[in-house]
């Protein structure tokens, strides 16, 4: 990791050029991720924690700054049918049902 300065910063950068680019491609690859398990990826081969500020910036540099992770998959039309015939044919049970 070559520690190369922040154009109008004192400080060294945290990641390299190249992990910044492997952060955008699992971002793009695993639309599921959050910035945590990103940074709990990452943990390991740079030894050091990097802040969830720093991999969002670096999401940021690669057009994703407005990603949101995926919470909920969406229910295909076919699940959404048999879900309204389990729930409509249940409807009208009791409690001793």
């Amino acid at each position: 990791m070559s520690l190369t300065r922040r154009p109008g910063s004192g400080r060294p950068r945290q990641t390299s050029c190249r992990e910044d680019r492997h952060i955008v491609r699992n971002a793009r690859v695993q639309p599921t991720t959050s910035l945590t398990v990103i940074q709990v990826q990452l943990e390991p081969s740079l030894g050091a924690p990097v802040p969830s500020r720093t991999i969002g910036r670096c999401l940021a540099k690669g057009h994703l700054a407005s990603r949101c992770p995926l919470r909920v998959l969406s229910i295909t039309h076919p699940n959404r049918r048999l879900h309204l015939n389990w729930c409509s044919t249940r409807g009208n049970w009791t409690a001793a049902d």
